[in-house]
């Protein structure tokens, strides 16, 4: 195992070992921001007696997450290197756990952009839609810029909506827009399928409803540590605040 200390400068060094309170590290590209982050991780650990799977780092990359997760098992030598992830797998844990609280099966589905264009090709088929009406690349950016801005409460239909009021909503729409977005949803509930975005806004969801499921993560995570905190969004930073 690697001295969790040696090398660090002096704000670094603070930054490690630093254990209450809120703290923030502010410093530019390749200066050892994500170093510092890793050490930390297992000063915690080493020094501070935290469980692994007492702390939550969350990158916004798998390939960051690998590698977090690597840097930290050199440090530690523990494989078990707790909730190392980017924002959407610590949502697929939450939903794993705890998807009963939305009355979805643990084995519910993630969606990638290849399911999607499946999904899309079902319903351009059933609605006589054609790739002159939307791309598939641009009903995938719509569908995304629906649920993130315009209709943000677009999941309550997938919770609430019966599969066949939801199949009404989308065999009564008449704009290509409306067809493929509604046709989307009631796809996603048909077969429990989460999108990316699905993930971040069903725990979100959990979250605000379920106070038993929120206390117990709330409990169970006595540390968190974002990677790049600036760009997360105000949907993430409401998670994490919870």
């Amino acid at each position: 195992m690697e001295n969790i200390l040696q090398g660090l400068n002096a704000s670094q060094l603070e930054a490690v070992t630093s254990t209450e309170g809120f703290i923030r590290v502010i410093a530019g590209a390749g200066s050892g921001k994500t170093r510092a982050l890793a050490r930390r991780f297992a000063y915690l650990v080493n020094e501070i007696g935290i469980l692994p799977g007492n702390i939550l780092c969350v990158t916004f990359t798998n390939k960051s997450a690998n590698e977090m997760r690597q840097r930290i098992h050199n440090l530690t030598g523990d494989n078990d290197t707790g909730y190392i992830s980017t924002f959407h797998s610590f949502c697929v844990s939450v939903l794993q756990e705890d998807s009963h609280a939305l009355q979805y099966p643990k084995s519910f589905l993630v969606l990638d952009n290849s399911d999607i264009d499946s999904m899309l090709k079902i319903i351009y088929e059933e609605r006589g839609l054609t790739l002159r009406n939307m791309t598939f690349s641009k009903a995938r950016d719509m569908i995304e810029i629906r649920k993130l801005i315009k209709e943000p409460k677009y999941y309550l239909d997938m919770l609430n909506m019966s599969l066949d009021t939801l199949r009404q909503k989308y065999l009564t729409a008449t704009e290509p827009s409306d067809i493929i977005f509604y046709g989307y949803l009631y796809q996603e509930k048909k077969c429990f399928g989460l999108d990316y975005n699905d993930l971040i806004k069903f725990t979100l969801y959990i979250f605000e409803q379920n106070e038993a499921v929120k206390i117990k993560w709330q409990q169970r995570l006595e540390y968190i540590m974002i990677d790049e905190f600036q760009d997360i969004n105000r949907v993430q930073y409401e998670i994490i605040r919870m």
